[in-house]
C-alpha cells in the first residue's frame, strides 16, 4: 500500500515537504548553478510547473542555509560557498495579492514590504508620489545592505489578468518599469534577485531598466530545472506508478507509456534533448489513478489562464493546423515584444502550449518545430481553439456529450456508436468551415481533433513497414486503426470502400511494436451529407 500523503500537493511550501518527508524531486545542483552568484535573475515558465515551489526552495536556502536540504545535491556546494551565511529574504507573490487598479497594486506590495520594515524597525521615508512602494523597498534594503535577498513570483500576473483592459495593461506596464528600475539602483545592496513569470518580458519596457538581469530560459542548462524527466519518473514515482497501474488494471509499462503520452513532452531549449512531465498533471493523477488520464491542466485553471483565453480570440487568421506543428527558427524562442503583437507560436510557446521539437531535414540537417507537447495540452488547445476562433462557439457541454460518448465507444467497444459520434463531430466541427469537405486530409482531421480534445491518444499518419495510417487510436490491450476516404459523389462510396480495406491489408497498417490486439475500420466520409456513408471492419 503507496503512502498517497507523501505526494506533495498545490502551494506546498518546500519547507512543509521536507518536514512531511514527502516526495522533493531534486534538481538542487541546478540551482547551485545560479544561486552562487550575485545578480538579478529571471525564469519563465508554465502555470503548474513548479515555478513557487522554486522561490519557496530559493527562500529556505537564503534564509536558513542547508537546514532543510540535508541528503540534497546543494548541501556540500552550498555549505562551502556561503560558510553557514544567511540572508533576510523578502517573498512577493504578485499573483497573491488582489488589485484592481495600479494603485491598490502598490498598496498591496507596500503592505507586504511594511512588515518586514515593522520588524528591522526602519521607518519609512516621506515621498509625495502616489506610489510608495519602490520607496519603501529602498528604505528596507539600504538598512543592511548585502544581507537582503528579494524574491519575486509571477511578476506579470497584473498583466496577464488585464488584457481585456489595455489602458489597464499598460498602466501596470508602466508601473512595473518603474518598480524594476528601482530594484536596478539597488542591484549591488542585494545579494541575489530572482524573478518569475509566465511570459518574458526581456525585450520590452517591463524589463528595460534591470537590462543586467539574467534569463534562464535562454541557456540550455537549465532547462530541466523545473519538471520531472524520465529518470525522475522512475526514481521517485515508481511504486506510484505501479499502483496506478494495479488500480487501472493495466501493466507498468503501460502506466508509463500513458503518463507519458499525457503528461510529457515539455522542452524549453533547443539545444537540450531533455524531456519533462508536468508536475502538476503527475502529481494529480498518481494522488487520484482512479480517475484515470484526466487533463487536470486544463480543469484545474493551469491551463486556461487569462492571457491565453483574451488572447487566442484575436488569431482568427491563424489555422489550427499551424498552431499544432509550425517550423521556427531559434529566435522565435526568445521573442516577446509585446503581448498585444506578438507572434501566437510565441506567445503559445512561452505559455507552455507549444513545445520545440527537432526534426531531421531533407538537407541532412535539423529544423524546429513548435508543437503541443503532450495529449493534455493538445487537448487543451483543440479546445481553446473551437471554442474562441470559430465563428460559431462551442460550449462545454458540446465537449463533454463527445468525449463521454467516445469515451464509452471506444471501452466497450460499440462501433456502430463510434461511427455515428465520427458523423456527429464531422458535422458538428466542420458545418462553418469552408474547406471542411473539399479533402479527406481536412475530414480526417476533424475527426483527430474531435478525439483528441476528449483525451484520447490519438495519431495520425503513423509509419509502418509498408504505409501510413490516416489515424490510430492506442489505448491499453487494444490499437484501433482507421483508414478514411473522402466520396464526392455517391457513385464512388463502393469502389471507396474497397479501396479502403485493401490499403489496410496491403501496408499492414496497426501490425507495429508493441504489438497489441487489433481492430482496424476502412470508412468513406461523404462530402455531400458531412457524415459516414459506409464503413467495414477488416479481419
Amino acid at each position: 500500500m503507496v503512502d498517497i500523503s507523501r505526494l506533495p500537493r498545490a502551494k506546498n511550501r518546500f519547507e512543509d515537504i521536507r518536514k512531511k518527508n514527502q516526495i522533493y524531486v531534486d534538481h538542487t545542483d541546478l540551482i547551485y548553478e545560479f544561486a552562487y552568484l550575485d545578480g538579478p535573475n529571471f525564469l519563465s515558465r508554465p502555470r503548474r510547473f513548479g515555478k513557487s515551489l522554486l522561490v519557496s526552495t530559493l527562500e529556505s536556502l537564503f534564509s536558513h542555509g542547508t537546514e532543510f536540504f540535508k541528503g540534497l545535491k546543494i548541501e556540500k556546494l552550498w555549505d562551502e560557498k556561503e560558510q553557514g551565511k544567511i540572508y533576510r529574504v523578502i517573498h512577493l507573490d504578485f499573483s497573491n495579492m488582489t488589485y484592481n487598479s495600479t494603485e491598490e497594486f502598490d498598496k498591496k506590495i507596500y503592505d507586504e514590504l511594511n512588515r518586514t520594515a515593522k520588524a528591522l524597525n526602519v521607518t519609512p521615508s516621506e515621498v509625495s508620489s502616489k506610489y510608495v512602494a519602490e520607496s519603501l523597498l529602498k528604505d528596507i534594503i539600504l538598512s543592511a545592505p548585502g544581507e537582503f535577498v528579494l524574491l519575486i513570483d509571477e511578476y506579470d500576473y497584473p498583466l496577464t489578468h488585464s488584457l481585456d483592459n489595455k489602458s489597464l495593461f499598460e498602466e501596470y506596464r508602466n508601473y512595473l518599469q518603474g518598480f524594476f528600475g528601482a530594484i536596478k539602483g539597488l542591484t549591488g545592496d542585494m545579494r541575489f534577485i530572482f524573478v518569475t513569470g509566465v511570459g518574458r518580458f526581456a525585450k520590452t519596457s517591463v524589463f528595460s531598466q534591470l537590462n543586467n538581469i539574467r534569463d534562464l530560459g535562454l541557456e540550455a542548462k537549465f532547462a530541466p530545472l523545473l519538471g520531472y524527466t524520465d529518470s525522475d519518473m522512475h526514481c521517485y514515482f515508481d511504486e506510484y506508478v505501479d499502483n496506478a497501474a494495479n488500480i487501472l488494471r493495466i501493466t507498468k509499462d503501460e502506466c508509463y507509456a500513458q503518463i507519458k503520452s499525457h503528461y510529457d513532452g515539455y522542452r524549453f531549449h533547443a539545444e537540450n534533448e531533455t524531456m519533462l512531465h508536468n508536475p502538476w498533471s503527475v502529481l494529480n493523477f498518481l494522488s487520484t489513478p482512479e480517475q484515470g488520464f484526466k487533463n487536470f491542466w486544463y480543469e484545474t485553471g493551469g491551463a486556461y489562464p487569462t492571457l491565453i483565453a483574451s488572447y487566442i480570440k484575436n488569431i482568427q487568421k491563424t489555422p489550427l493546423e499551424t498552431l499544432l506543428k509550425t517550423k521556427c527558427g531559434p529566435n522565435t524562442l526568445s521573442e516577446f515584444y509585446d503581448y498585444f503583437d506578438v507572434t501566437p507560436v510565441s506567445l503559445l510557446y512561452q505559455t507552455g502550449y507549444l513545445s520545440v521539437r527537432p526534426e531531421k531535414n531533407e538537407l541532412g540537417g535539423k529544423s524546429l518545430f513548435l508543437v503541443p507537447p503532450n495529449l493534455e495540452v493538445h487537448s487543451s488547445l483543440i479546445q481553446l481553439y473551437y471554442r474562441n476562433v470559430r465563428k460559431n462557439a462551442l460550449d462545454d457541454d458540446v465537449f463533454y456529450e463527445f468525449s463521454s460518448a467516445l469515451k464509452e465507444n471506444f471501452t466497450i467497444p460499440d462501433y456502430e456508436s463510434l461511427i455515428k459520434t465520427f458523423s456527429a463531430a464531422l458535422n458538428t466541427f466542420g458545418y462553418d468551415d469552408q474547406e471542411a469537405f473539399k479533402t479527406e486530409h481536412y475530414c480526417r482531421d476533424i475527426i483527430f481533433y474531435t478525439l483528441t480534445l476528449s483525451g484520447i491518444n490519438a495519431q495520425r499518419e503513423v509509419i509502418s513497414a509498408d504505409g501510413r495510417a490516416d489515424i490510430v487510436v492506442e489505448l491499453a490491450d487494444r490499437r484501433f486503426v482507421f483508414e478514411f476516404k473522402l466520396a464526392k459523389t455517391k457513385d464512388d462510396e463502393n469502389k471507396l470502400i474497397e479501396e479502403a480495406v485493401s490499403q489496410i491489408k496491403d501496408k499492414r497498417y496497426g501490425e507495429i511494436i508493441p504489438l497489441k490486439k487489433l481492430i482496424r475500420i476502412a470508412i468513406v466520409i461523404s462530402a455531400n451529407d458531412k457524415a459516414v456513408s459506409q464503413w467495414q471492419l477488416v479481419d
